[in-house]
């Protein structure tokens, strides 16, 4: 197999210490984790001012570095939590911070010189012009969107000098980063806070059939590894902090493996994963057009293992008989099926083999003959997963005669120190200290090392064991902390920037009127400022002749949240030959596309505090659309610029695959999409629209009473 360049970083998620030193010890070469509540994942343990700096700590003594998420949108009354926060973070010595909010890493960027930036893939960063975008503004590496395809990874690698990190398994999130509101304005629980409730996980009706029609496959990326490398991506992203330490180890284990053998990888390492966690099979994420959403469940499936082939009845037991190639042992866990349904989850008890791949077990589940089982916890596997153990060969050195204090010389990682006794030593009357008395100590040197080498130079002196035992302690510390402080960056000064941003009285607050058609327009209320126009299918003919017509009024062009290269050099061109034509942008990639002054910074952007309008303020762009997410008006001020509020029918969720071809078949040329489309939860009715720019684009409408915040005092958009 050819070699690559570069050997790419591995990165592990870490949810709390136990699932980080499971990371750590099957071999990541980075890990992120979370502090406190303001990260993307509020819902689980997460990491305390107490253990982190214990955490960074071991992570640096093996070169491991950590990256701190605080990957969410920000209040204002959060500020000074958030940078407390920042301010122990970077004391205890964390490698860099992946950012969602533009407005915090506008803060951070000023307050704390040097402080590295990842740009969250909650920013959905996708295309070039978008990554451009943020490396003018200081970010060293983005996460990219999962939608991201190869091709435009190759040109992001081409045309920027940032890091690129890519998610290589683990779950699919169905709706495009940072622009999923679903939770949020049917539930108040923001995944862009923290707080997703997963409500694309839960039965659906759509055009009136119940299934899982908006909960995706889970996402492996071995087979596309090397081609994503070799491409230019420089880490190699694990999802899955709220998942069990037996599955980051496992994941760490087969993508170790997989990049120290040039990529290589068998049949083995996908059951492995797939034991440990899978929704409905894998996918290679958006790479291979292929289906990615599994409708008849939504949990782990596990490997199936066999079948029910016999089952009988008990007073207070059941018993099962199960035809199975897995050696079935206590402490494993299988998924019982019947088709495509799940039946029940048992942990077999009592199991005993009573011929070649059969096992009789008991249980309380309510059983018969033909159900399919599925392992979901392969206990052995997970004991070995999780029993591996990382450490660092360490080489010493015990000098010792009479009339000298002992010494002792440790080196590890290229680091070395010498420390001595504390007493004089003595001529040996009987007991000399032997090369096997320091054999013995130095062996003991703990967990986090393994002596590998010994020398030594010995008198015929007494030297007791307690001072020896002694001697090793405090040489093995010193090391410690001096491979650590080798690998920890200088402390960052905080600087004295203000975040205290100007406020002023908004006055004559202005409207954006969105709409579709020049008839929609004809029949529209003429009392708007700016026009956006929106259409179904994008047409260069139709905008430039709308462009030339509109008079009195500034026209804008809507974009697509999610922007391929045809897309994005499509509106380029359209740009170029309607020079009066503004951009309304959802997107980072489209911040550039106009001048400023031409610009709306629409809602999708996720203006959600102060700093983010100060930050598009101090950049130029003065007509800006706050966030769809739930806030308190007076959290949110003018500041010498105009300000809307959305007061569209919502826009919930945007989709990257196409849900027609997914469930009613037909391909681009037989397209199937009808405007009836409906997906139902809960009574809520959502409807499924689409978009074409070169690619179709497709969301999620709902109605415009989910929005519950004030407008008044605010600029208004809204839609014919």
């Amino acid at each position: 197999m050819e070699k690559s360049v570069k050997k790419p970083e591995l990165l592990a998620p870490a949810g709390n210490y136990e699932s980080f030193m499971s990371a750590l010890n099957s071999g990541a070469d980075a890990i992120y984790l979370g502090l406190g509540d303001f990260n993307a994942r509020g819902n689980i343990e997460n990491f305390n001012s107490e253990n982190l700096r214990k955490t960074i700590e071991k992570a640096h003594l093996f070169g491991v570095k950590v990256y701190l998420t605080i990957n969410t949108l920000v209040k204002n009354e959060e500020i000074d939590d958030i940078l407390n926060l920042v301010r122990f973070a970077l004391k205890s010595k964390v490698d860099a911070f992946i950012i969602q909010d533009i407005g915090l890493a506008y803060l951070l960027s000023k307050k704390f010189k040097g402080i590295e930036l990842h740009a969250s893939t909650q920013m959905g960063i996708h295309n070039l012009e978008g990554v451009k975008f943020l490396e003018q503004l200081g970010y060293s590496r983005v996460v990219l969107a999962r939608e991201t395809p190869l091709s435009e990874i190759r040109r992001i690698k081409e045309g920027s000098k940032v890091e690129i990190e890519y998610f290589i398994q683990g779950a699919l999130c169905v709706g495009f980063s940072g622009n999923c509101y679903l939770c949020s304005l049917l539930a108040g629980a923001s995944g862009n806070r923290g707080k997703c409730k997963q409500f694309c996980r839960l039965p659906f009706r759509l055009d009136g059939k119940e299934g899982y029609y908006l909960s995706t496959k889970d996402f492996c990326m071995l087979p596309s590894l090397k081609e994503l490398v070799d491409s230019g991506v420089t880490s190699l992203k694990i999802e899955g902090r709220a998942r069990r330490p037996a599955y980051v180890a496992s994941a760490v284990n087969v993508y170790r493996k997989a990049i120290d053998k040039e990529f290589d990888y068998d049949k083995k390492d996908i059951e492995k994963l797939k034991k440990v966690f899978n929704r409905g099979d894998f996918i290679e994420g958006y790479f291979k057009n292929e289906k990615i959403i599994y409708p008849f469940a939504q949990n782990h499936m596990g490997v199936e293992i066999g079948e029910i082939i016999n089952f009988k009845k008990g007073k207070r037991f059941n018993e099962a008989t199960l035809k199975s190639s897995h050696n079935l042992i206590k402490g494993d866990t299988i998924k019982l099926f019947e088709g495509k349904k799940e039946v029940a989850v048992v942990s077999p008890v009592d199991i005993k083999t009573i011929g070649k791949d059969l096992y009789v077990f008991t249980t309380t589940a309510n059983l018969k003959r033909g159900l399919k089982a599925n392992l979901i916890v392969d206990s052995q596997l997970e004991k070995e997963e999780l029993s591996k153990k990382r450490t660092l060969n360490l080489t010493a050195f015990v000098e010792a005669f009479e009339g000298k204090p002992a010494k002792l010389s440790v080196s590890a990682e290229g680091q070395s120190v010498t420390v001595e006794g504390y007493e004089i030593l003595q001529k040996a009357e009987n007991q000399p200290l032997s090369e096997n008395d320091c054999l013995v100590s130095l062996s003991k040197c703990g967990e986090e090392f393994v002596l590998c080498k010994f020398t030594f130079n010995l008198g015929n002196v007494f030297l007791r064991k307690s001072e020896l035992n002694e001697l090793r302690r405090r040489a093995i510390i010193a090391l410690r902390e001096k491979i650590i402080l080798s690998r920890e960056k200088d402390e960052i000064a905080e600087t004295q920037f203000d975040k205290k941003v100007k406020v002023e009285e908004i006055k004559n607050s202005k409207k954006i009127l969105f709409f579709s058609s020049l008839f929609e327009l004809e029949n529209a209320d003429k009392n708007y400022d700016y026009l956006v126009f929106s259409p179904a299918k994008y047409d260069k003919q139709e905008i430039c002749y709308l462009a030339e017509k509109i008079k009195g009024k500034r026209l804008f062009l809507d974009t697509p949240v999610i922007a391929n290269k045809e897309d994005a050099q499509f509106i380029k061109e359209v740009l170029k030959a309607c020079p009066n034509l503004g951009i309304y942008a959802t997107n980072y990639y489209a911040l550039n596309l106009a001048d400023k002054d031409n610009t709306i910074v629409g809602s999708e952007l996720n203006i959600f505090n102060n700093l983010s309008i100060e930050f598009y303020k101090n950049l130029g762009y003065n007509k800006l659309v706050l966030s769809k997410e739930e806030f308190d008006k007076s959290e949110l001020n003018s500041l010498g610029c105009e300000l809307f509020i959305d007061r569209r029918p919502p826009r919930l969720i945007y989709f990257k695959h196409c849900p027609i071809k997914e469930h009613f078949g037909g391909n681009c040329g037989e397209c199937k999409y009808k405007e009836s489309h409906i997906y139902e939860l809960n009574g809520k009715k959502l409807k499924l629209k689409r978009k074409k720019v070169v690619n179709c684009h497709f969301y999620l409408e709902g109605t415009a009473d989910l929005l519950s915040y004030a407008q008044t005092g605010f600029g208004v958009v809204e839609e014919i």
